[in-house]
């Protein structure tokens, strides 16, 4: 992203932004800014992983748990989160 802008200044701080050569008062002044943001800011991140677990009893498995994860995930960093519970095939190294 390419934006130009005109940041006012007055005397007590600033007292605006406009995209287009402003009209200013005795006691303001203009600074021009040029804005050069790549884009790739503001995409959210794609997160993922893998959790591997083995020797489990099939009754321990506790979807809340998952929730929890999901949501506090999600809350921290902003990105969409999707988890799977899939059945775990060990592979040899």
């Amino acid at each position: 992203m390419k934006e130009k802008a005109y940041l006012i200044i007055g005397k007590r701080g600033i007292r605006g932004v406009r995209k287009t050569k402003p009209s200013l008062e005795w006691d303001e002044i203009a600074c021009k800014i040029d804005l050069n943001i790549p884009d790739e800011i503001f995409r959210r991140p794609h997160i993922e992983a893998t959790l591997n677990v083995v020797d489990v009893p099939n009754n321990v498995y506790e979807p809340e748990i998952v929730l929890n994860t999901k949501e506090l995930i999600e809350q921290q960093t902003g990105a969409k989160i999707d988890f799977k519970v899939v059945p775990y095939e060990e592979t040899e190294e």
